[in-house]
């Protein structure tokens, strides 16, 4: 019987260090999602000329659930014909987003297809820029502090098994 609580309590802490970690991964598969939505949107203004709606319905189910939620709540403001504003669109913005992330990534939203194809295809690269940069922290944070407070935690589950012996 002992066995199983010092089991429960070294997986506590594990759990508690892989909720951490996970966290960080979602970060780095948000940007992920947005360099190749990013993508998308080049190639679709580009050679095909569809509108944005039509390719948030055709690539929104090849997304991570944040950033496909994201697309959806954008695309149901368009579809709603509401007037889109930053805050509005700030309103639905994933949470685990920074501050000046979310303010980049609600104002690329709120530019998008609001210009000419190749005003569009500039500002789209410059964002991508940005968004490239987000995903290269997102990449270095979970390389190194995602995996050292997994390890914190799996450590002090093994401490605190060891001081309840």
């Amino acid at each position: 019987m002992r066995f199983f609580f010092y089991a429960a309590v070294f997986a506590c802490f594990a759990a508690i260090g892989y909720i951490i970690w996970r966290g960080y991964k979602q970060r780095k598969v948000f940007f992920e999602n947005m360099l190749s939505f990013c993508n998308h949107l080049l190639v679709e203004i580009s050679f095909s000329k569809n509108t944005v709606l039509y390719i948030i319905e055709s690539y929104a189910g090849t997304y991570g659930t944040p950033f496909r939620q994201m697309l959806l709540s954008y695309k149901s403001l368009i579809d709603n014909k509401k007037d889109i504003t930053r805050e509005s669109i700030n309103a639905f913005m994933w949470h685990r987003l920074k501050l000046h992330e979310r303010t980049i990534v609600a104002d690329f939203l709120f530019e998008l297809g609001r210009h000419g194809p190749t005003q569009e295809r500039e500002k789209i690269e410059n964002k991508k820029i940005q968004f490239d940069n987000f995903f290269a922290n997102a990449t270095t944070a979970l390389k190194k502090e995602a995996s050292i407070y997994l390890k914190v935690f799996i450590l002090l589950g093994v401490g605190a098994v060891i001081l309840l012996l």
